[in-house]
C-alpha cells in the first residue's frame, strides 16, 4: 500500500505583541536619554561652528568695499566651501545618529527573539505568531508580558555607540 504523507499538525501556539515588547522594554526606554545627550553634544558643536561662520560672513561683507572684485570672489568662494563642509558634516552626523539608534534597537530585537525562542522551548510551543495578523486569540496564548519581563531582567539597558564615520571613497584626497 502506498504511504501518504500527512502534514504536521500545529498543536500549541503562542502570540506576542512584538511592538509592545520593544516599546515598553527598559532597554528601549534607556535609549532616548542617550540619543538626546548625543544630539545635544553635536548641536552645541555645530552652533559654535555656525557662530564662527556668521562672524566670518560679517567680516567678509565689511571687507567687500576694500577688496578687489577678484579677491572678494575668492574669499566668498572659500566661505561657501566652509558652509558646504559644515552642512555635509551635519548631515553625516545625523546619519551616524540614525545608525546608532537603529543598531541599539536591533540589539533589543535580537534579545527579545532569543527569549521568545527560549519560552517556546520551555512551553513546547510549535508556533509563535505576531499579534499584528491576529483578529482574535485567547488571552492565555499571549506571551508578551512573559517575554517583556525576561527581557527587562536580562537586558535592562543598551549602550548607544556611534558607528565610525564612513571612509571617503579611495582616490579622493582632500
Amino acid at each position: 500500500s502506498a504511504q501518504t504523507s500527512h502534514p504536521q499538525t500545529v498543536r500549541t501556539v503562542g502570540i506576542i505583541n512584538v511592538q509592545r515588547v520593544l516599546r515598553q522594554s527598559a532597554a528601549y526606554k534607556n535609549i532616548r536619554p542617550q540619543m538626546q545627550k548625543l544630539k545635544k553634544d553635536f548641536e552645541g558643536k555645530f552652533r559654535t561652528a555656525e557662530g564662527k561662520l556668521r562672524t566670518a560672513n560679517k567680516d567678509l561683507q565689511q571687507e567687500r568695499a576694500i577688496l578687489s572684485p577678484e579677491a572678494f570672489a575668492q574669499r566668498q568662494q572659500a566661505f561657501r566651501k566652509r558652509v558646504d563642509a559644515l552642512q555635509r558634516n551635519m548631515q553625516g552626523v545625523n546619519r551616524l545618529l540614525e545608525r546608532a539608534l537603529s543598531n541599539g534597537v536591533k540589539k533589543i530585537q535580537l534579545q527579545a527573539r532569543d527569549i521568545t525562542k527560549e519560552i517556546a522551548g520551555e512551553l513546547k510551543l510549535d508556533l509563535i505568531l505576531s499579534n499584528a495578523a491576529i483578529t482574535f486569540a485567547k488571552p492565555q496564548l499571549d506571551l508578551t508580558n512573559k517575554v517583556l519581563s525576561r527581557l527587562n531582567n536580562r537586558f535592562p539597558t543598551v549602550t548607544i555607540v556611534l558607528p565610525p564615520p564612513p571612509k571617503p571613497p579611495a582616490g579622493k584626497k582632500k
